[in-house]
């Protein structure tokens, strides 16, 4: 069955995921949702526009959760959200925003019924708001705005077209259209051109509405300006280094237009800068539904946390380090253990050592000849070092009877089951327990 495509813009803050579910639980039975999901893992992915406004084009709903982040200048949320909120205003798509009030966010002040802007408020260290007002006030506006949506919109097909446009007013260099069109040609079947001095407004117009992309480089000119107003997918290029003053259109601030500028000196520079952006356009993450959704919203609440797995177990003991990794992995907590690592073909020490200098959670597998191992000594004595920042978790294995003699003022907890499934959920659940509760001390 069909279902409604909703664009989720959501804070990937640990403290933020529950209030994110919580809201998307309302739309889960009826939609499947659509997000930028990065295809690189690192902590800053590359930032292409003209992917966000193609999933924008394929979706049917607009839905934001904007939340309250400290700064000492600039918007009090994620700059990102902010854009993304302006990109589905500028796109007019149905829309709902629920926005914390200490944002300092303003939303129109006359709201037709697709549009629909929610203050909340929470405690300071409270992931969600309070239970009567999400009762009684939030959740109802919610449900009406899905109401007015279930009798007005019907899932859109969407299909992405086979055409890019080649914007060539205010072109100063050919060279530069020359570099960029075959990076288009591979990936589209027709590459079309708008040139006011060969067409007319009618047919300049045509090929924009046609195109699934539009190459831009001059964003000062009329052509851009009508791409820009329909929130078309763009490759916006701009003559000069990084910096150079930026036509008015496209200055927006953090987050947005300026974060993603392809700036060029020579056309020879330009197939290396747009062909990552052109190749993103086909490989948007698929839409997520049935308890994918969920899943994936709940996959970066340890994200702020690493487990560090502390141990000397060889074969076939290392089975219980194995199924503690896996179960952490399944509950979405980073985890280092370092004879897994050095399996994967890292080189274990300076991974190791980076690991011990973040790690927040540290499980010591205490086994009777723990102590004498001098990597977990070292292991020891430098999250010791660390003090408070560093929770530490020690758990007595294979019979050992006596804590070990660092660790005395903390509950060694004991293993006892023979079983390495059932050892490893126990020592999962102490952890995710107080990750947990190291979340509500947020």
């Amino acid at each position: 069955m069909s279902r409604l495509a909703v664009y989720f813009s959501q804070s990937w803050r640990s403290r933020d995921v529950d209030l994110n579910v919580r809201v998307w639980n309302e739309f889960s039975p009826t939609c499947e949702l659509l997000v930028d999901e990065p295809e690189d893992p690192s902590p800053e992915p590359p930032y292409y526009i003209n992917r966000i406004e193609e999933l924008l084009r394929r979706c049917d709903l607009f839905l934001a959760v904007l939340t309250h982040r400290p700064r000492d200048t600039g918007p009090r949320c994620s700059p990102y959200m902010l854009f993304e909120i302006r990109l589905a205003e500028r796109a007019d798509l149905p829309r709902l925003v629920l926005y914390e009030r200490k944002t300092g966010f303003r939303p129109p002040r006359i709201q037709r019924l697709w549009e629909c802007y929610v203050p909340f408020d929470r405690a300071e260290r409270e992931s969600l708001m309070d239970d009567s007002a999400w009762e009684k006030t939030i959740l109802p506006r919610i449900r009406a705005w899905m109401g007015w949506c279930a009798l007005h919109r019907l899932p859109a097909g969407y299909e992405q077209s086979t055409a890019a446009v080649l914007l060539l007013d205010g072109v100063t260099d050919v060279g530069a259209v020359e570099a960029v069109r075959p990076v288009l040609d591979r990936h589209y079947d027709r590459i079309l051109e708008c040139d006011p001095t060969r067409q007319g407004s009618d047919a300049a117009i045509r090929n924009v509405r046609e195109a699934g992309l539009v190459a831009a480089f001059d964003l000062a000119s009329p052509l851009y300006a009508a791409a820009h107003m329909a929130g078309l997918p763009s490759i916006r290029m701009v003559r000069g280094e990084a910096g150079t003053q930026l036509p008015w259109i496209v200055r927006f601030g953090p987050g947005g237009y300026e974060e993603d500028i392809v700036y060029w000196t020579s056309p020879d520079s330009l197939p290396a800068q747009v062909e990552p952006r052109v190749g993103a356009m086909f490989r948007l993450s698929r839409a997520k539904r049935e308890g994918k959704d969920i899943a994936y919203l709940t996959s970066k609440r340890y994200r702020d946390f690493l487990v560090f797995v502390s141990h000397n177990l060889k074969p076939p003991d290392d089975l219980l380090v194995r199924r503690i990794c896996d179960l952490l992995q399944k509950h979405n907590v980073p985890a280092f253990e370092y004879n897994d690592r050095n399996r994967a073909g890292i080189e274990w020490r300076p991974a190791m050592d980076e690991s011990l200098r973040k790690t927040t959670h540290f499980v010591a597998l205490v086994s009777p000849t723990y102590d004498q191992s001098p990597t977990c000594i070292e292991e020891i004595e430098a999250v010791l070092a660390r003090g408070n920042a560093v929770e530490i978790l020690p758990f007595k294995i294979l019979g050992r009877q006596i804590p070990h003699p660092r660790l005395t003022r903390l509950q060694n907890e004991p293993l006892r089951s023979e079983d390495p499934e059932v050892n490893a959920e126990e020592v999962v659940r102490n952890v995710v327990e107080r990750l947990d509760a190291a979340l509500q001390g947020k």
